[in-house]
């Protein structure tokens, strides 16, 4: 068997003739389309890019509003805060310096209160105590010494009952009571002379007293009915 030369000649140049067909039928038009699929992929993979950063800085961006957002509402917090402190402080102020002006007023009030009562008071209790003593005074003997007390006490015992009469002047003990020693003791109608106690109390006046009972017959004792009366009265 002989190599033809020939033959083999023809076939690599059927085979350089298809492989320039193949490249400028399919290789150039494949590679192009490669070329361009890779550059749309690298324009779509930038564009990826840039959209995942713009997302990333507009995350970034929302994240420091948010940030921002709770440091103004933290801020605005504290301040509301701060006035809200203020105020009640203010309105604490103002209400014990009312407090303090109405209890100052109250107590001023009271006080005058107080002194026109006790001055009505005092008042009244004047007029009744010129009254007593006037109507008291009225009463005395004239003269009011210890003859005089001695004329009303018998004037008093002679309207006592007749029992009560005899029962005062039977009694242990039968004296006369004076508010300061006499220096003359006077007579007593009905009576006989009569031992004389001192008893200050009496402040002016002549008594009658035993075991049995007492004759009233003083200005202290005037004062008291008086007084007593008086008061009723009002």
């Amino acid at each position: 068997m002989t190599f033809d030369w020939l033959t083999f000649a023809v076939q690599i140049a059927n085979v350089l003739i298809l492989l320039a067909i193949l490249r400028h039928v399919l290789f150039r038009p494949v590679a192009a389309m490669i070329a361009e699929r890779q550059r749309v992929l690298t324009a779509s993979l930038g564009a990826a890019e840039a959209a995942e950063a713009r997302a990333h800085a507009a995350e970034a961006e929302a994240a420091s509003a948010a940030a921002e957002t709770l440091r103004q509402r933290a801020a605005l917090l504290e301040e509301a805060r701060q006035e809200a402190e203020t105020l009640r402080r203010r309105l604490l102020a103002e209400a014990r310096d009312a407090a303090a002006a109405t209890a100052r007023a109250a107590e001023a009030e009271a006080a005058r209160t107080v002194e026109a009562a006790g001055a009505e008071t005092l008042r009244r209790a004047r007029d009744l105590a010129l009254a007593i003593v006037g109507r008291a005074l009225a009463a005395q003997p004239v003269p009011p010494d210890a003859a005089g007390y001695a004329r009303r006490l018998a004037e008093a015992l002679a309207h006592l009952p007749p029992d009560r009469r005899a029962a005062l002047a039977s009694g242990a003990g039968l004296r006369l009571a004076a508010p300061a020693p006499l220096a003359e003791v006077p007579e007593v109608a009905g009576l006989p002379p009569l031992p004389v106690e001192t008893d200050p109390a009496l402040i002016a006046g002549l008594e009658l007293r035993s075991a049995n009972g007492v004759l009233h017959n003083s200005l202290a004792h005037d004062i008291g009915r008086i007084a007593e009366a008086l008061t009723h009265e009002r």
